[in-house]
């Protein structure tokens, strides 16, 4: 049987063309029912924009399509335009979810950065880099490397803005920031350190020295447990001549704080090369030379440096 290609293409075209954005009706001259412009208002309303619940991939050369993705809700796909906000895009995802989803309980986000609610969708979807991790050069130095580039509005493809859900706090009773930083320490314990001021810019644990000059720490077993491991690592260090670093690690892990021979059994067991190059120095130091203990590991570089490459021990039971 033949196909009548024409009615296809034109109930085609009908189905398409509701699914764009209709334009608000307009009294007269050019004025909207709500007294606005198409110079001060030439958005749609979000109950203007017809939207699929399906998460669709579409490629129109005529109209742009974005998709509004979630694990919380049904993804929204809507025929949109380059002018169209990112307020507009949240207030169209607070009109369909208005219980899951409110206005002010989410952040909409592309390129892994939150959109701010006054760029348009042909600023979002610009074409820009983006961050995303750089494979190793010594695996493959071989490889052409390039970022990953966010999709141009005018091209019509695939464009996706990220719906975010924030955390609820209920000591401030009010949804927290999303925060999109690394998350060394795990999601919850990262969250509650960050609170209590105990992190860097880089959420890495800042110095508990400074963290009890500043007060931020106040409990005084801490406190004093911390005043020993200093003495400790002093006593390891000038009377010992133990690398600062390695005097403080064995302070940390042993059980009573500030107890030099357990210190001195717990680096020799897990520290004997530190250990014995310490040993070493104490007897120069013995026969009247004057010594210096080295805080960092030599460069690899360094021609006086020996560097063996040794194969891994067998598993147990091979």
């Amino acid at each position: 049987a033949e196909v009548d290609c024409s009615r296809w293409w034109a109930a085609f075209t009908s189905v398409r063309s509701l699914l764009r954005p209709q334009p608000r009706p307009m009294v007269e001259n050019g004025v909207y029912e709500n007294g606005a412009t198409d110079a001060e208002d030439p958005l749609p309303r979000p109950e203007e924009i017809e939207i699929e619940t399906v998460d669709l991939y579409r490629h129109d050369e005529e109209q742009a399509y974005v998709t509004l993705m979630s694990q919380e809700v049904k993804s929204l796909n809507f025929a949109a335009e380059e002018n169209y906000t990112v307020r507009l895009c949240k207030e169209l995802v607070a009109y369909h979810y208005p219980d899951e989803l409110p206005l002010g309980s989410f952040e909409l986000l592309a390129s892994n950065k939150i959109r701010s609610d006054e760029e348009t969708l042909g600023e979002v979807f610009n074409g820009d880099e983006y961050y995303c991790d750089r494979p190793d050069e010594a695996e493959d130095p071989d490889f052409d490397w390039k970022p990953r580039k966010e999709q141009v509005f005018s091209d019509k493809m695939l464009m996706q803005l990220s719906i975010w859900k924030k955390e609820w706090d209920e000591e401030t009773k009010s949804y927290e920031p999303v925060d999109l930083s690394y998350m060394p320490y795990g999601k919850e314990l990262t969250k509650q350190w960050k609170k209590l001021g105990y992190l860097d810019g880089k959420n890495m644990l800042r110095d508990e020295g400074e963290l009890i000059a500043e007060g931020k720490i106040t409990d005084p077993d801490k406190i004093a447990d911390y005043r020993k491991r200093e003495g400790l690592t002093s006593t390891l260090r000038e009377t010992h001549l133990i690398r600062k670093k390695d005097a403080w690690e064995a302070a940390g892990e042993i059980e009573n704080k500030d107890d030099v021979d357990e210190a001195l059994a717990w680096l020799q067991r897990h520290k004997e090369k530190d250990y014995n190059a310490a040993l070493k120095l104490q007897g120069r130091r013995a026969e009247g030379e004057e010594v210096e203990v080295e805080e960092e590991e030599p460069e690899p570089d360094d021609p006086d440096v020996e560097v063996y490459v040794c194969e891994p021990p067998p598993l147990r039971g091979m």
